[in-house]
């Protein structure tokens, strides 16, 4: 009789632990993703959650997600939710755009997904500004060039549609300064 209470209460335990454990898997980010940037599969992993009630706000491990494009900012190590993927990459209005700075000119360790302002700083023959300028800000990178020997690195931003030949308009005679922001 002892014995036959002995295996009910361990078969019980263990029912109650594998109830009481609902871990689901969803997507997570390896890296920063910003606005536009397209899934790949090394900007994702799959990691083993708890989420009761919330489960259904993020993406499954289950679902495809390579190819997808990124409809709002996705820190490095955050969940993947619903609503920050998109397949239909129309609904995007931004462009992404290459901007050639001095490494001089640009934070330390900038990288993809950082919000920045960008100035423009007259140069020596410029005629067009006198002072320096903002030209866009809260502006998120999409990407970061690694750094060369050039002295030079490329950042590609993210651009709203009607701003980016305003911005285009300052490449060709002025500084650009990356600056960024406290978020």
């Amino acid at each position: 009789m002892g014995l036959a209470l002995f295996i009910i209460a361990i078969s019980a335990g263990s029912l109650i632990a594998k109830e009481a454990n609902r871990t689901v898997y969803v997507w997570s980010s390896i890296s920063e993703l910003a606005p536009g940037n397209i899934i790949s599969s090394t900007d994702l992993k799959p990691v083993p959650v708890l989420l009761p009630e919330s489960a259904k706000n993020y993406i499954s491990s289950s679902a495809q997600l390579i190819g997808a494009t990124v409809m709002h900012r996705i820190g490095m190590g955050d969940l993947i939710p619903v609503t920050a993927i998109s397949v239909d990459s129309q609904r995007l209005t931004e462009r992404a755009v290459p901007l050639t700075i001095d490494l001089t000119d640009l934070p330390t360790q900038l990288q993809r997904g950082d919000v920045i302002d960008i100035y423009a700083l007259p140069t020596s023959n410029q005629k067009s500004i006198i002072q320096p300028e903002l030209i866009n800000s809260s502006v998120i990178v999409a990407d970061v060039s690694s750094k060369n020997n050039s002295g030079k690195s490329v950042v590609v931003v993210n651009l709203a549609e009607d701003v980016v030949l305003h911005t285009l308009s300052f490449i060709a005679d002025s500084r650009l300064i990356i600056v960024r922001t406290n978020f």
